[in-house]
């Protein structure tokens, strides 16, 4: 039996859709968005979280630096709804960064897994967010308190899928198994990236695109990872 248990923090734990949306509805009332460009907020919502995951794709892969991502996915999203580079609100990506992380939704069954898991297993967190962001994320959600160790990409240089990253955790986490056990949400960055890396994988997924690995378990809900554990 394994003694040390991974996860993902965004979209596997913390409900980063449900999050990111409540923050995003301030600011479209914040800025008025609405006198800016003939918008509604579900629109507002709709196209920056496309650009935005689009952003994400190119930061995974080295592409962009960190200080572009949070540039861009404002300028371009203003852009794309036609707002002129002089009236885009200069401050709006720094407001989102400070607000998002204090949200609190969760993934259904996320505390009570933990809760159920903490007591048999060390747990841990690896994660490709922002090492501020996803501290306070932890820290305002009261997860951070499962959590022996965090580990950041930021920190190893590389992006999951890379296998730097799972390694990297294994250290933080002193397991001795040369590999872990990793829930996670993205099929590239959590999935694959764990069973290149040569550990076992849980993928929280309502679909599963025809995906199959004998490392891989297809789980819908939380709550199922009991069943293993």
């Amino acid at each position: 039996m394994p003694n040390h248990l991974f996860f993902d923090l965004d979209h596997t734990l913390w409900d980063f859709e449900a999050n990111a949306e409540e923050t995003l509805k301030e600011l479209y009332e914040l800025y008025q968005i609405q006198f800016l460009a003939p918008t509604s907020s579900e629109e507002f919502i709709a196209i920056y979280s496309k650009i935005n995951r689009d952003l994400w794709k190119l930061y995974r892969n080295h592409e962009i630096t960190k200080a572009s991502l949070r540039t861009k996915r404002f300028e371009d999203t203003f852009k794309s709804m036609g707002v002129e580079n002089r009236h885009i609100p200069k401050d709006i990506g720094e407001k989102y960064v400070e607000i998002c992380p204090t949200k609190t939704a969760l993934i259904p069954g996320a505390r009570e897994t933990l809760e159920y898991l903490q007591d048999q297993y060390e747990l841990h967190i690896i994660t490709n967010g922002f090492e501020e962001s996803q501290n306070k994320k932890l820290k305002y959600s009261d997860l951070g308190r499962y959590f022996k160790t965090v580990t950041i990409s930021e920190h190893v240089g590389k992006q999951k899928p890379h296998p730097l990253v799972f390694e990297t955790a294994l250290k933080n986490a002193k397991c001795e198994s040369n590999h872990g056990i990793y829930i996670g949400d993205n099929l590239d960055a959590d999935i694959k990236g764990a069973i290149n890396a040569g550990w076992k994988a849980f993928w929280l997924t309502q679909d599963s695109k025809g995906f199959a690995n004998p490392d891989c378990h297809i789980i819908s809900n939380l709550r199922e990872i009991r069943t293993y554990f």
